[in-house]
């Protein structure tokens, strides 16, 4: 079926199916985009791939099988994440460990981008926050690091700690900040897109 959009233009209607890929079910959802999205939701684990209307079955099921070892170990990180929630949370020795990895992960990619980026980070703090996923004192250039990023993947954290340091050199997210964002971090869309959404773009 086909309808008007606002803009006048012709746009096929939403469809909606699963596939099976191995021990796998995922919905699909053919619509009006360019490109195609795989996701997956933190509360039950669903897998969910958003395709352009032209794209084949055959491709859709590709790109899923493709990606079937990643999607098990983020369903398995999903239920886990539920099932310590339903039991209250994690112990405080266990937040004390999950802060003191990140801590030496952290300082380990701070070592890894001082010389590159020409700057001088005086301090590392890791703490649990709702809103942000990192800060940095430009005055002083500590920067606080959200505890949640002990859960995401590599490239998350990493983009997160160049994030804070560019903000020493360029205090606000002015197109400066961008520019240098991209020069030190050419994957920084991607990365700030998985912390917005959980979805992961290929």
């Amino acid at each position: 079926m086909r309808f008007l959009g606002k803009s006048g233009q012709m746009r096929m209607k939403n469809k909606t199916y699963r596939i099976q890929v191995e021990d796998v079910s995922i919905t699909v959802v053919k619509k009006q985009i360019k490109y195609m999205y795989l996701r997956i939701r933190k509360e039950d684990g669903t897998v969910l791939i958003s395709a352009p209307h032209g794209m084949s079955d055959e491709r859709i099921f590709a790109f899923a099988a493709e990606r079937i070892d990643w999607i098990r170990k983020y369903q398995k990180k999903y239920a886990a994440d539920k099932k310590q929630r339903a039991a209250g949370g994690v112990s405080p020795a266990e937040t004390e460990r999950q802060k003191k990895l990140l801590k030496e992960e952290v300082l380990r990619l701070v070592a890894k981008w001082e010389p590159v980026m020409g700057v001088t980070v005086s301090g590392v703090t890791i703490r649990l926050m709702k809103t942000r996923w990192g800060s940095c004192n430009v005055k002083t250039h500590h920067i606080n690091i959200n505890l949640a990023l002990a859960k995401k993947p590599p490239f998350c954290l990493e983009y997160v700690v160049v994030h804070e340091m560019t903000h020493i050199l360029e205090a606000s997210h002015s197109p400066v900040f961008w520019n240098y964002m991209t020069q030190f971090y050419p994957d920084w869309k991607r990365a700030r897109k998985y912390l917005n959404d959980e979805t992961v773009t290929f």
